[in-house]
């Protein structure tokens, strides 16, 4: 066969290939969304399967559970207007009178902070639930890892001001303690 007699395919073999190259796509396609929601099937049914083991976890570390799935409205202000966000926690948790979010995780950065969307995670719901930190649960290890957040240093102004005060009112004290008639004089 020469190059040449490639030109001289037929109509109907040129459709029989489109055919046959159509047929080959919508089987890889298919494929491909076959595997794909498996990967997500699997996914949720391990996530399903942590969360379940991690209220064992939890109570084996001396937890308490309160709440599961628990729900709250969290608000910011943007430019003047109010957004609301609804913010899910997997367990509220007490110990020793101190509530507690416990956010279940799972694989090899279940307890790693090195990712960022975690972390804005954790500080989310701090604020929306006002809990002294939040708990991330690797159900799979069976550990628990325990978040508490330090507050942010004062600004310099701010504790300027706080000195400024201080100084006044050790002073006004003094001179209480020094001029006994301050009071009369203030008439």
């Amino acid at each position: 066969m020469q190059p040449s007699d490639l030109l001289r395919i037929g109509p109907l073999a040129f459709l029989l290939g489109m055919a046959v190259a159509a047929l080959v796509g919508a089987a890889v396609f298919h494929l491909v969304k076959h595997m794909a929601r498996n990967r997500r099937v699997r996914r949720a049914a391990r996530a399903h399967q942590a969360e379940r083991t991690a209220a064992v976890v939890l109570e084996r570390a001396g937890y308490t559970v309160l709440g599961r799935q628990v729900r709250r409205v969290w608000s910011v202000l943007a430019d003047g207007q109010e957004i609301s966000f609804d913010l899910i926690a997997d367990y509220l948790v007490e110990a020793a009178g101190v509530a507690w979010v416990a956010e279940v995780k799972t694989g090899e950065r279940a307890l790693s902070l090195l990712h960022g969307p975690t972390r804005r995670q954790l500080l989310e719901y701090r604020h929306a639930f006002g809990v002294e930190g939040v708990l991330l649960v690797d159900a799979e290890a069976q550990r628990v890892r325990r978040i508490q957040f330090r507050e942010p240093a004062p600004r310099a102004g701010a504790a300027r001001a706080l000195l400024w005060l201080g100084v006044g009112c050790l002073l006004g004290f003094t001179l209480s303690r020094c001029w006994p008639d301050a009071a009369a004089f203030a008439r």
